[in-house]
């Protein structure tokens, strides 16, 4: 398989999760120049935007988590907010995903 077809699977693994956990989507691959979110999710009061790595190759995560990747998705987000207000909760997710499963799910970083 190749990186895009990898990638999509496991977008496709943590969409059907938050799903199965009570969200609903709102959007996936929302983009603009210099950034992008994977999956948008919400419930009630929470809008959750999730950031997947697949990882297959790699055991140190940590350095997928950076603060240049934080700034990017920081300001996709702000981007988002100002197109689409909202009065619920934001919080930002990173979903790693290694050999075809969930294996981290890091809630609210970079807050």
């Amino acid at each position: 398989m190749n990186k895009r077809t990898i990638g999509y699977a496991g977008e496709k693994l943590v969409w059907d999760h938050y799903l199965w956990s009570g969200y609903q989507h709102v959007m996936s691959n929302f983009t603009i120049r210099g950034g992008e979110i994977d999956i948008i999710m919400e419930n009630a009061d929470t809008t959750v935007f999730i950031e997947v790595k697949v990882v297959n190759h790699i055991d140190d995560i940590f350095d997928y988590v950076t603060e240049k990747k934080l700034y990017f998705l920081r300001k996709t987000i702000a981007h988002y907010c100002q197109q689409n207000t909202t009065k619920a909760l934001i919080r930002v997710d990173v979903v790693f995903v290694k050999d075809g499963k969930i294996w981290e799910i890091y809630e609210n970083i970079g807050s």
